[in-house]
């Protein structure tokens, strides 16, 4: 089991630094040092120590991620959040647990079988 972790962090770590280089660091000189940089600080559990901790937007600048802040453009904020706001209704109120959808309204929904619990 330790073994096909070590694999799955491993591989993990090779398809970012292939994102990162093919995209946002497409054209840079140093590509391949700022994504080694980039998942060093990211992809280290001893770092980061939750899967699911908040970056600010001056972190991930610090480490060299090229973000855009929501907060420089109000309409594009507004509709972030909109969309946000709509998937945390369906999700808290449905048994969907993934959407796709494109601009076109075509949808693709996993959701789980409905469970009853017993509680006494």
């Amino acid at each position: 089991m330790v073994g096909e972790c070590e694999k799955a962090i491993k591989w993990s770590n090779e398809m970012v630094a292939d994102w990162l280089t093919s995209g946002m660091f497409k054209g840079q000189k140093r590509r391949a040092s700022m994504a080694a940089r980039v998942i060093k600080e990211l992809g280290d559990h001893a770092l980061t120590k939750s899967h699911d901790r908040h970056l600010s937007a001056e972190k991930c600048k610090a480490i060299g991620l090229k973000i855009f802040d929501l907060e420089a453009d109000q309409e594009l904020q507004d509709s972030v959040l909109a969309i946000h706001h709509c998937m945390t209704q369906t999700f808290s109120g449905t048994p969907a647990v993934k959407i796709i959808e494109n601009h076109k309204g075509a949808a693709f929904i996993i959701g789980l079988p409905k469970s009853v619990m017993q509680v006494r």
